[in-house]
């Protein structure tokens, strides 16, 4: 609920409430990716770049095969713009195509 909480925030722009969100999930669940990822994302968005590449590193440690790319093989989102979201948050904090 923390990691859903933590998107809805992130998909309405509220970036600074998105990460404390998502942020809890993973101190429940260390290796929650999807928690990463909204971590990476809402700080790009905010201009937090030091941060972003601190929880980019993090993603990359947990799936070094994952891309924008290929995120929507493993995030089956109902919105598309959900996705889209996302996906420019983690291409902000590098994540590769």
């Amino acid at each position: 609920m923390q990691c859903g909480t933590a998107l809805a925030h992130l998909c309405a722009g509220r970036f600074d409430e998105a990460g404390p969100w998502a942020e809890k999930a993973l101190r429940d669940l260390p290796t929650f990716l999807i928690a990463v990822c909204i971590i990476a994302a809402s700080h790009a968005f905010a201009g937090r770049m030091d941060e972003a590449q601190r929880a980019m590193n993090n993603l990359r440690r947990l799936d070094p095969a994952l891309r924008v790319s290929n995120l929507k093989d493993w995030l089956l989102f109902h919105c598309p713009e959900y996705l889209t979201t996302l996906s420019d948050g983690l291409r902000r904090a590098g994540l590769p195509e």
